[in-house]
Protein backbone atom coordinates (compact mmCIF):
# COMPACT_ATOMS: atom_id res chain seq x y z
CA UNK A 1 0.00 0.00 0.00
CA UNK A 2 2.94 2.61 0.59
CA UNK A 3 4.40 2.00 -2.59
CA UNK A 4 1.70 2.19 -4.35
CA UNK A 5 1.00 5.77 -2.41
CA UNK A 6 4.85 6.57 -3.43
CA UNK A 7 4.50 6.00 -7.14
CA UNK A 8 1.23 8.37 -6.81
CA UNK A 9 2.88 11.13 -5.30
CA UNK A 10 6.03 11.12 -7.18
CA UNK A 11 3.68 10.84 -10.17
CA UNK A 12 1.65 14.17 -9.50
CA UNK A 13 5.25 15.53 -8.28
CA UNK A 14 6.10 14.89 -12.29
CA UNK A 15 2.62 15.57 -13.60
CA UNK A 16 1.45 18.91 -11.87
CA UNK A 17 5.49 20.38 -12.81
CA UNK A 18 5.04 19.11 -16.17
CA UNK A 19 2.00 20.24 -17.09
CA UNK A 20 2.65 23.66 -15.74
CA UNK A 21 5.35 24.12 -18.20
CA UNK A 22 3.12 23.34 -20.77
CA UNK A 23 1.21 26.05 -19.90
CA UNK A 24 3.64 28.58 -19.34
CA UNK A 25 5.10 27.66 -22.97
CA UNK A 26 1.40 27.62 -24.13
CA UNK A 27 1.40 31.51 -22.78
CA UNK A 28 4.69 32.32 -24.38
CA UNK A 29 4.57 30.91 -27.66
CA UNK A 30 0.63 32.29 -28.21
CA UNK A 31 2.38 36.00 -26.87
CA UNK A 32 5.54 35.71 -29.26
CA UNK A 33 3.81 33.75 -31.83
CA UNK A 34 7.04 31.23 -31.07
CA UNK A 35 6.59 28.43 -33.31
CA UNK A 36 9.51 26.24 -31.31
CA UNK A 37 7.49 27.01 -27.39
CA UNK A 38 4.68 25.60 -29.29
CA UNK A 39 6.41 22.71 -30.53
CA UNK A 40 8.02 22.05 -27.12
CA UNK A 41 4.60 22.48 -25.41
CA UNK A 42 2.99 19.71 -27.26
CA UNK A 43 6.49 17.39 -26.69
CA UNK A 44 6.49 17.72 -23.31
CA UNK A 45 2.70 17.09 -22.80
CA UNK A 46 3.29 13.84 -24.44
CA UNK A 47 6.35 12.68 -23.42
CA UNK A 48 5.96 13.74 -19.23
CA UNK A 49 2.44 15.32 -18.14
CA UNK A 50 0.46 12.86 -19.82
CA UNK A 51 2.59 9.83 -18.81
CA UNK A 52 2.87 11.43 -15.26
CA UNK A 53 -0.78 12.35 -15.42
CA UNK A 54 -1.52 8.12 -16.25
CA UNK A 55 0.87 7.08 -13.73
CA UNK A 56 -0.82 9.02 -10.87
CA UNK A 57 -4.32 8.27 -12.00
CA UNK A 58 -3.87 5.05 -11.97
CA UNK A 59 -2.20 4.60 -8.53
CA UNK A 60 -4.90 6.61 -7.06
CA UNK A 61 -7.66 4.71 -8.80
CA UNK A 62 -5.86 1.50 -7.64
CA UNK A 63 -6.02 2.61 -3.91
CA UNK A 64 -9.51 3.46 -3.90
CA UNK A 65 -10.58 0.27 -5.61
CA UNK A 66 -8.54 -1.56 -2.46
CA UNK A 67 -10.74 0.38 0.37
CA UNK A 68 -13.99 1.94 -1.92
CA UNK A 69 -16.17 2.32 1.21
CA UNK A 70 -13.53 3.56 3.33
CA UNK A 71 -12.67 6.19 0.91
CA UNK A 72 -16.30 7.14 -0.10
CA UNK A 73 -17.02 7.71 3.88
CA UNK A 74 -14.40 10.51 4.20
CA UNK A 75 -15.96 13.93 3.68
CA UNK A 76 -12.31 15.33 3.34
CA UNK A 77 -11.97 12.62 0.41
CA UNK A 78 -14.75 14.43 -1.68
CA UNK A 79 -13.43 17.18 -1.46
CA UNK A 80 -9.99 16.40 -2.89
CA UNK A 81 -11.58 14.10 -5.77
CA UNK A 82 -13.59 17.28 -7.32
CA UNK A 83 -10.39 19.64 -6.68
CA UNK A 84 -8.82 16.66 -8.89
CA UNK A 85 -10.61 16.46 -11.21
CA UNK A 86 -10.29 20.21 -11.92
CA UNK A 87 -6.67 19.61 -12.31
CA UNK A 88 -7.37 16.93 -14.54
CA UNK A 89 -10.02 18.95 -16.61
CA UNK A 90 -7.45 21.73 -17.00
CA UNK A 91 -4.68 19.19 -17.70
CA UNK A 92 -6.53 18.10 -21.29
CA UNK A 93 -7.41 21.60 -22.13
CA UNK A 94 -4.02 22.43 -21.39
CA UNK A 95 -2.83 19.78 -23.84
CA UNK A 96 -5.58 20.66 -26.84
CA UNK A 97 -4.41 24.19 -26.74
CA UNK A 98 -0.67 22.72 -27.18
CA UNK A 99 -1.79 20.51 -29.90
CA UNK A 100 -3.36 23.78 -31.89
CA UNK A 101 -0.71 25.57 -31.63
CA UNK A 102 1.81 22.76 -32.62
CA UNK A 103 -0.48 21.93 -35.21
CA UNK A 104 -0.90 25.71 -36.50
CA UNK A 105 3.41 25.88 -36.40
CA UNK A 106 3.81 22.71 -38.47
CA UNK A 107 1.01 23.96 -40.80
CA UNK A 108 3.38 27.44 -40.91
CA UNK A 109 0.78 29.56 -39.56
CA UNK A 110 2.12 32.17 -37.57
CA UNK A 111 -0.90 34.73 -37.38
CA UNK A 112 -2.10 35.69 -35.00
CA UNK A 113 -5.70 34.19 -35.38
CA UNK A 114 -3.81 30.88 -35.06
CA UNK A 115 -1.86 31.62 -31.93
CA UNK A 116 -4.97 33.18 -30.44
CA UNK A 117 -6.22 30.23 -28.26
CA UNK A 118 -3.04 29.94 -26.36
CA UNK A 119 -3.34 33.58 -24.86
CA UNK A 120 -5.04 31.69 -21.64
CA UNK A 121 -2.32 29.50 -20.60
CA UNK A 122 -1.20 31.58 -18.18
CA UNK A 123 -4.56 32.14 -16.27
CA UNK A 124 -5.40 27.95 -16.93
CA UNK A 125 -1.65 27.17 -15.15
CA UNK A 126 -2.44 29.16 -12.30
CA UNK A 127 -6.04 27.79 -11.76
CA UNK A 128 -4.61 24.52 -12.01
CA UNK A 129 -2.12 25.36 -9.70
CA UNK A 130 -4.40 26.66 -7.47
CA UNK A 131 -6.33 23.55 -7.53
CA UNK A 132 -3.93 21.47 -7.03
CA UNK A 133 -2.79 23.02 -4.20
CA UNK A 134 -6.16 23.08 -2.64
CA UNK A 135 -5.73 19.08 -3.28
CA UNK A 136 -2.79 19.14 -1.24
CA UNK A 137 -4.24 21.19 1.31
CA UNK A 138 -7.68 18.66 1.71
CA UNK A 139 -5.14 15.37 2.17
CA UNK A 140 -3.22 17.19 4.66
CA UNK A 141 -5.38 18.47 6.72
CA UNK A 142 -7.60 16.33 5.98
CA UNK A 143 -10.57 16.52 8.90
CA UNK A 144 -9.47 20.03 10.27
CA UNK A 145 -10.60 21.71 6.55
CA UNK A 146 -13.56 19.20 5.65
CA UNK A 147 -15.70 18.01 8.79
Amino acid sequence: MNWLLTLHVTANLVWIGSIACVGWLVAAAAKAQDRSAAVLARGLYLQVAMPAFLVSFLCGALRVAMAPSAYMHLHWFHAKLTTALVVIALHHVLGAKAKRLATAAAAGENSSESMQGGKTGGILTGALLACAFLTVVFVIFKETVVP
